[in-house]
């Protein structure tokens, strides 16, 4: 009798112990932020320039260490290499989430997301003396890399940093392979508990 006892409060306690971590884990997370991307797209005046713009992200968490995340960014610069030419990307991007929620405060993830980007701008409709000239295209892109996310309340989040290598293939003439780096900070907001 002492037996099932103790196997009845070992499961009484394995079960509210679950069922309260489940519930600090968020149904759906939205992000919204500024993101910052070094490209190495190469142009006729050079390689490698800045991007500023932003980017939002929606997670869908299926328990409380793996999710389903989709990616919207925009980037822009003005003055590609000083050509006077301008760029901007839309990236739109979605894959597989995995987050560590053993701490009440930080929650650090790692992602992979894959999609697509659209790249447009002077730089795609110069001549071949002021740019590729190959029109706006659309191209294959995906991200690899993570974050940290430090919770401020029960429903809100800041995102310290999150860092990728952000691959694009899009068409420019010169190299149509770009391994660039994106990396956002922003706010999260919590919806729901598991």
């Amino acid at each position: 009798m002492r037996k099932h006892r103790i196997v009845l409060i070992v499961l009484f306690f394995f079960f509210a112990g679950s069922h309260a971590m489940a519930q600090d884990t968020p149904k759906v997370e939205l992000f919204g932020g500024y993101s910052y991307v070094r490209t190495n797209l190469v142009t006729p005046q050079g390689c490698c320039f800045n991007m500023n713009g932003g980017s939002g992200s929606v997670a869908f968490n299926a328990n409380n260490w793996f999710g389903i995340a989709a990616d919207v960014g925009g980037y822009h610069t003005g003055n590609v290499n000083s050509s006077g030419l301008d760029l901007t990307v839309i990236s739109y991007l979605f894959g597989p989430r995995f987050s560590y929620r053993k701490g009440e405060r930080f929650t650090p993830f790692a992602q992979a997301l894959v999609g697509g980007g659209h790249a447009g701008g002077t730089l795609y409709t110069g001549t071949s003396s002021t740019g590729p000239g190959v029109g706006p295209n659309n191209a294959f892109a995906m991200t690899a890399g993570g974050g940290l996310d430090v919770k401020l309340g029960p429903h809100v989040a800041v995102r310290l940093v999150q860092a990728e290598y952000f691959f694009a293939r899009f068409l420019n003439g010169k190299n149509d392979r770009q391994n660039n780096l994106r990396v956002s900070a922003g706010i999260v907001f919590r919806f729901g508990g598991r």
